[in-house]
């Protein structure tokens, strides 16, 4: 929520909870049911950033980052993760 309420954008910041969400998608790859709170963090991670994007240039410039936490609510939809996504190596599945 503080990621939302602010005026400027911390792209540290976001990074950190992308890969803390990565991480999460790792481990919750083989569950059923995923838990409503992750769910809401990556849908709001990406809305903050878009939101933030017609008043803050450094928002404006990262939106690519907002595109990747959509991305990863659907890989954990599908119960992948983003490691199982890696660029020039063919996916098994």
């Amino acid at each position: 929520m503080r990621l939302l309420a602010s005026d400027s954008f911390d792209l540290a910041a976001f990074d950190a909870l992308y890969n803390y969400l990565g991480q999460k998608a790792e481990a919750l790859k083989s569950e059923y049911v995923i838990s409503k709170q992750v769910l809401s963090c990556l849908r709001n991670a990406s809305k903050a950033i878009r939101n933030q994007a017609p008043h803050v240039a450094a928002a404006r410039e990262n939106l690519r980052l907002a595109d990747k936490f959509e991305m990863l609510l659907d890989l954990m939809i599908i119960g992948e993760s983003p490691r199982d996504r890696q660029p020039g190596v063919p996916r098994i599945v």
